[in-house]
């Protein structure tokens, strides 16, 4: 009997029905592009890589890649005392406040996903390459806790996000590219560099996880 990590079993479903490369960009930004890190065994990643070159990942691998993501959310010690990985609902708090959006203590969890996910990737966000939104949330700026969710987002009269459009969603980005190169060593000097490897892999993989359910709510709404 194969041995299944523990992971959120709410995530686990999501995965299983959901679009292979979604899953692939996952394993790409969990295990660095297949590079590793220093977190993460060489026999998970091995074992990570080995399935996104499958027709389908099991449920074995989707444990383990879920599992690891969740212990990576923790990015401290604390991990030691837990018995069990940070809940997702956890790191989505975590990213949220990290990219300085407001009332993470009291938006639901849809409301912070949908912030992260247009204020990242504007209003083409589901048309984004997979490649420009890896870039977009592992920008030194946006690491370091310079980047500002309200400054790239619109709000209606009901209050929900909306994306600004895609000009200038990329041309805050362009902005961020010429974050002073003293600016963002002097920042990131002041930041735990545990953390600042956890956030490399935990902004964009809530990213993601945010990006494929709202992909979902509006494949069902057409």
């Amino acid at each position: 009997m194969k041995f299944l990590a523990k992971c959120d079993k709410d995530l686990l479903a999501l995965m299983q029905r959901t679009e292979k490369r979604h899953v692939d960009f996952l394993v790409d930004v969990l295990t660095d592009d297949g590079s590793g890190r220093l977190a993460l065994s060489s026999s998970i990643k091995d074992l990570l890589i080995d399935a996104r070159h499958e027709a389908k990942y099991s449920e074995e691998a989707l444990c383990h890649l879920l599992h690891e993501f969740q212990e990576f959310g923790g990015h401290s010690v604390m991990n030691l005392f837990r018995s069990a990985p940070l809940p997702y609902e956890a790191i989505v708090s975590d990213v949220h406040k990290k990219l300085n959006g407001d009332d993470s203590k009291t938006k639901s969890r849809e409301q912070k996903e949908r912030e992260i996910v247009l204020g990242l990737f504007g209003s083409d966000w589901s048309t984004l390459r997979d490649r420009e939104r890896w870039e977009r949330t592992t920008e030194t700026k946006v690491i370091s806790g310079f980047f500002y969710l309200n400054q790239n987002l619109n709000f209606d009269e009901a209050g929900l996000a909306q994306g600004l459009s895609a000009a200038a969603s990329a041309a805050g980005f362009f902005a961020l590219r010429l974050f002073p190169a003293a600016a963002a060593i002097s920042s990131l000097a002041v930041v735990n560099q545990s953390m600042s490897e956890a956030y490399r892999m935990t902004i964009p993989f809530v990213s993601q996880i945010a990006y494929i359910k709202m992909l979902s709510e509006s494949q069902v709404k057409n």
